[in-house]
């Protein structure tokens, strides 16, 4: 009896063990998706004091909040469809964060926003020449063409290279490299963001 009873007080103890393991992680949790409400915040232009925000939470929650408000920026770092995408209120929101943590390099941290700011500035450039020598790359391809359709139909038809069978083709697998180039670009910034905060 005496046994059963070491055994069973073995396995409550154990529980009460799990159970204290598994509530500093439900309250690192709670604490990355506030972060993630305030960086939601700040992504769709609310007037958010980070600073008071980071100054109310003590040093231990600090991580998981600060976690989660830079996951959100960091999911608004994409690479660009058009000029005036949400990475500039992202980039905005880190040098924030930079300015709120004790243990963040600012200093450092400020060049590399530029030069993310840099190379998403870039990539419209890139892809809009690229888009451009495939254009111009099919011109002759697209006069031959318009020129065998209006052989065969006797109508008169203006292509543009745009319209021609291999420009979509070409097209996808031109931007897929491009965007695998500098999204893995991307990656690697967004790495030593994370590093010189601190997180």
């Amino acid at each position: 009896m005496a046994q059963i009873k070491s055994t069973m007080e073995m396995v409550l103890a154990r529980a009460d063990r799990l159970c204290a393991e598994t509530e500093p992680a439900s309250s690192d949790d709670d604490l990355r998706r506030r972060g993630m409400k305030i960086g939601a915040a700040l992504m769709n232009g609310e007037a958010v004091d980070l600073a008071a925000a980071i100054r109310q939470c003590p040093p231990p929650a600090l991580t998981p909040l600060a976690q989660g408000l830079l996951d959100i920026l960091f999911r608004n770092l994409v690479l660009p469809r058009e000029e005036g995408q949400p990475w500039e209120a992202a980039l905005h929101g880190i040098m924030e964060l930079a300015k709120a943590l004790p243990q963040a390099d600012s200093a450092q941290l400020s060049g590399l926003v530029a030069e993310v700011r840099s190379i998403l500035s870039r990539y419209l450039q890139h892809r809009q020449q690229l888009e451009k020598q495939l254009e111009d790359g099919l011109a002759l391809q697209t006069a031959q063409l318009q020129q065998s359709l209006a052989q065969q139909t006797g109508m008169k038809m203006k292509i543009s290279p745009r319209q021609h069978p291999k420009f979509q083709e070409e097209w996808q697998r031109v931007q897929a490299q491009l965007n695998d180039q500098y999204l893995a670009a991307l990656d690697q910034y967004k790495e030593a963001i994370n590093g010189l905060l601190g997180l």
